[in-house]
């Protein structure tokens, strides 16, 4: 049961509650005691004064029957709840009245001569206040009388019973009452954490049953400005982003599948075409191999694209930066590039800056990066066209922009063209598979490569006269 938080805040308040009530109690009970001692002796050394008053005016009287009116004016003394004993010089008793009529019990109340030890007591302001153990505890103070007929001490004895029986019952009230208010303490505590801590089991229960298929759903939100209401909120935006997640994966396969269910189709026919007849001339060999090879191609560059992206995901593809010149690598790609663009009869051009630009990164994403872009252009501008590079440095950044003349990229669609497997030609209804398109991975993995580099691909402008697309990454100058 203790495993359970409730249960621990109710433990832990319920402790913390009973060292307080504890301290409190201790303290005013000590309080209790000295303030109740104090007001015992205040009380005896009160009646010391007003005996020694009576006993200065009548010595002063009658000094040669000192002894005689000593005893009288102590038996006209009668205290409800105290003694009253006068000893002389040598520590004799004098006269002594009688000791209370609830203390009768020899047990309860000492004899006189057991208060001999207070004369020895008494300081030098003349007065002095002891406690003598016996049945209940005997409280007494002394008071020093100067008279003409001598020197006398006089004590006043008071019986601690109903000190004792007040303190008795103090402890007996503490003793029931902290119980009681850890047990209503503990009882309110338990409730308040079940109430506190409902939306929590809500939370819980909600979540245990959300799963792969039911990511939409929510956990309830009752307050935004408590801890619990920001745990929901924060656990939804959890669970948002791991549905975007889940539909950005199964899109994922989705479209992989139809990418490569179309030139796997094709191989399929190709081959089931060149199988249907027994005998065949060469050139038709040649045809349908060749449709196989192009096809397979593609389907390589396909599965080599979502390995890639794969990797990249999981953190797995190992990047090896050194110093790479930029200027060398698009005149590297311009070269591979430069037959199947004057084969699309497209005139493809790049302007090398006057300096070198030189950035720190992985050559072969680098030059990846860039024939996506050049191979972009090159397919999507239409026969007599130009796509035009060029390489320049801005404050620190390094900027490579490439400028076709193609039809240009619908304005629903520019928000969409660097996710995975989007294809621009779907939204404007047209085919250019036989042209050579791919799969709609080209500008996604143009930009992973650009952030892998602290960089950047941004698409400037685009209008049916042509787009500019720019790279921008972090470089330097070399003379």
């Amino acid at each position: 049961m203790l495993q359970t938080m409730r249960a621990k805040l109710t433990l832990w308040y319920t402790v913390v509650l009973a060292i307080v009530l504890i301290a409190f109690a201790a303290a005013t009970y000590f309080y209790f005691v000295r303030a109740t001692a104090q007001r015992t002796d205040d009380a005896l050394l009160e009646s010391s004064d007003l005996v020694v008053a009576s006993l200065n005016s009548e010595l002063g009287e009658a000094a040669e029957r000192g002894s005689q009116t000593i005893r009288e004016v102590v038996n006209d003394f009668q205290f409800r709840d105290r003694q009253i004993i006068v000893f002389d010089e040598n520590h004799q008793i004098v006269a002594s009245s009688q000791p209370p009529e609830k203390n009768r019990n020899p047990k309860d109340w000492p004899a006189p001569e057991v208060f001999a030890k207070i004369p020895g007591l008494i300081t030098n302001n003349g007065r002095a206040c002891s406690t003598q153990s016996g049945g209940h505890g005997i409280r007494f103070c002394g008071v020093v009388l100067q008279s003409p007929s001598g020197t006398f001490v006089i004590v006043t004895a008071k019986s601690l019973l109903d000190e004792q029986e007040t303190l008795e019952q103090v402890r007996t009230a503490l003793g029931i009452a902290i119980p009681v208010a850890l047990a209503l303490a503990g009882l309110g505590g338990f409730l308040l954490a079940k109430r506190s801590l409902a939306p929590v089991v809500q939370m819980g229960d909600q979540a245990a049953r959300i799963s792969a298929t039911n990511l939409h759903e929510r956990l309830p939100v009752k307050s935004e400005r408590d801890e619990v209401g920001r745990l929901a909120i924060i656990i939804n935006d959890l669970l948002s982003r791991l549905n975007q997640s889940f539909e950005q994966q199964r899109r994922f396969m989705a479209d992989a599948s139809h990418e490569l269910r179309t030139p796997l189709s094709s191989v399929l026919g190709e081959a089931e075409v060149a199988l249907s007849k027994t005998h065949r001339d060469e050139i038709e060999y040649r045809q349908s191999l060749d449709s196989v090879y192009k096809e397979g191609t593609r389907m390589s560059r396909i599965v080599e694209d979502l390995l890639s992206l794969a990797r990249a995901d999981s953190g797995q593809l190992a990047v090896r930066p050194v110093e790479c010149f930029l200027g060398d690598l698009v005149e590297d790609c311009i070269r591979a590039l430069k037959h199947g663009a004057e084969k699309r009869e497209v005139a493809l051009s790049f302007t090398r800056p006057a300096v070198e630009l030189v950035v720190q990164g992985d050559a072969e994403l680098l030059r990846r990066l860039f024939m996506n872009l050049l191979d972009n252009a090159i397919k999507y501008t239409k026969p007599g066209g130009v796509v035009t590079a060029v390489l320049y440095r801005r404050q620190a950044e390094c900027i490579f922009a490439v400028q076709d003349t193609g039809r240009g990229i619908a304005v629903e669609a520019q928000a969409h063209i660097f996710e995975r497997f989007y294809r621009e030609d779907r939204v404007r209804g047209r085919n250019i598979e036989s042209q050579g398109s791919g799969a709609g991975l080209g500008l996604s993995i143009a930009q992973w490569i650009a952030n892998l580099h602290g960089g950047r691909v941004t698409l400037e402008d685009s209008s049916e006269k042509g787009s500019t697309f720019s790279v921008r990454l972090p470089g330097s100058l070399r003379d």
